[in-house]
C-alpha cells in the first residue's frame, strides 16, 4: 500500500457571523455596564425581546417600529443561541445577543448559510456555513455532537468545532465514502482534499473502499490508502482502470 498525507479537512467551523456592536446607534457600553437613552416611556437596553436595527455594518437598539431584528436571548460568549438565530451581536464583557430578523430574510434557517450550525446546514471546506443552494460547500451537517462517537447514523465524517463539539457530515457534497472515485493527489504528500469524479472518467485514479481507523481494517482488494494528518482515520482505496498500477 502507498500512503499519501492529507491536510485535516477542517480545523474548525465558525457557526454564524459575530458582529461587533457599534456604539452610537443604540446602547452605550462602558466599563462592562450598559446604559441607554430612553424614548418616552420605552427604555432601550440589551435584554431579551429588545428591538434592533442593522444599518450597513452597524447594529443598534431602536424602537420596535424601526426594527429589522429582535433579541431572542442574551447568552455567554461563545454563544449558545436558539436554533432560529440569524446573527450574533457581541456586547463585550463575555456576553452575546442572539438576534432573529423580523422580515422574511432568515440566513439562520437550516441551509441558508448563517446563524446556529445544525442539521441540514452546509459547511465550507475551510470552515463557516455556506448557503446550500450555492453549491460551493464541502459537506452537509447531519448533527452537532459532543464527539464523533455520538454522531447520528448516516454520518461519514466528523469535523471539530470551536468549543469542543464536532459537526457530523453525511455523504453529500465533497465528502467521500465507499464507492466514490477520486482524482489522484498532485503529490504523495498533497495537502489538498480529495476530489470526487465519475468512476468512468479518465481522471478517476482510485475508488474508495471504506473509511476505517487503521490500514489493517481496509477491505479486501484495497491496494492503497490515504491517512489524514490528524491521524484519526484512514481512507482505503483501490486503483481504477489504467491507473491501477500507479503508486
Amino acid at each position: 500500500m502507498t500512503t499519501y498525507g492529507l491536510r485535516p479537512q477542517m480545523a474548525g467551523i465558525t457557526a454564524g457571523v459575530v458582529i461587533a456592536l457599534v456604539v452610537g446607534v443604540g446602547a452605550v457600553i462602558a466599563s462592562g455596564r450598559e446604559t441607554a437613552p430612553e424614548t418616552g416611556d420605552v427604555p432601550l437596553s440589551w435584554t431579551e425581546g429588545a428591538c434592533v436595527r442593522r444599518t450597513g455594518p452597524r447594529v443598534g437598539l431602536v424602537l420596535c417600529e424601526q426594527a429589522t431584528g429582535r433579541v431572542s436571548a442574551i447568552t455567554a460568549t461563545p454563544p449558545r443561541c436558539p436554533d432560529d438565530t440569524d446573527e450574533f451581536v457581541s456586547l463585550g464583557s463575555g456576553r452575546t445577543a442572539c438576534v432573529r430578523n423580523t422580515g422574511g430574510d432568515h440566513p439562520g434557517d437550516a441551509g441558508n448559510g448563517g446563524g446556529v450550525l445544525r442539521t441540514g446546514d452546509c459547511v465550507a471546506v475551510r470552515g463557516g456555513e455556506r448557503p446550500c443552494a450555492d453549491g460551493d460547500w464541502y459537506g452537509r451537517v447531519t448533527g452537532v455532537a459532543e464527539s464523533a462517537r455520538r454522531c447520528p447514523l448516516g454520518t461519514v465524517e466528523a469535523l471539530p468545532l470551536k468549543g469542543g463539539e464536532v459537526a457530523c457530515l453525511g455523504k453529500d457534497g465533497r465528502v467521500v465514502t465507499a464507492g466514490d472515485c477520486v482524482e489522484r493527489p498532485e503529490l504523495p504528500t498533497s495537502t489538498r482534499l480529495l476530489v470526487k469524479v465519475a468512476c468512468a472518467s479518465e481522471r478517476a485514479w482510485a475508488r474508495v473502499t471504506g473509511r476505517v481507523e487503521s490500514p489493517t481494517r481496509c477491505a479486501e482488494g484495497s491496494d492503497r490508502y490515504l491517512r489524514s494528518l490528524r491521524g484519526t482515520e484512514v481512507i482505503c482505496l483501490s486503483g481504477v482502470g489504467a491507473t491501477r498500477s500507479g503508486p
